[in-house]
């Protein structure tokens, strides 16, 4: 599907507001880390293209992490979300292995993702999207 510079501000802000980690605060400083975490493909990658074709990042700087269940493969989990997103191999942060918490619970088949990109200009430039398209609500 194609969508407008507008239509990607729209969905990239409505995206990142509802699952996009926010500004936080550490003994070193603030971080300005732009990380959207998912399970379904379809959400990282209208999110990626946001990134992409809106905010325009140093493509070497955008991460991917993966957070996976006992019953996950991590290669073929990084070599389809390496394919999907279009993020080298090289760029994957160490996995983290999650515990599986009841028999009831039936984790996702392509594991969580989290895609990462530390840029202090790009991150406030994303908050001044979603202020614009939220109207600065809070």
């Amino acid at each position: 599907m194609e969508y407008s510079i507008h239509d990607l501000k729209l969905l990239g802000a409505a995206l990142y507001l509802d699952e996009g980690t926010k500004a936080r605060k550490t003994r070193y400083g603030k971080i300005y880390s732009i990380e959207f975490t998912n399970t379904d493909p379809r959400m990282i990658e209208i999110f990626m293209l946001f990134l992409r074709k809106v905010i325009k990042p140093i493509e070497e700087k955008v991460k991917a992490q993966l957070f996976i269940y006992p019953d996950h493969c991590e290669v073929t989990l990084k070599s389809f979300w390496s394919e999907k997103l279009n993020i080298p191999l090289g760029r994957f942060q160490k996995s983290i292995f999650l515990k599986q918490s009841s028999g009831r619970f039936k984790p996702s088949l392509y594991g969580i993702m989290k895609v990462r990109y530390n840029n202090k200009v790009h991150f406030l430039e994303l908050q001044g999207i979603i202020d614009k398209v939220f109207g600065g609500v809070r």
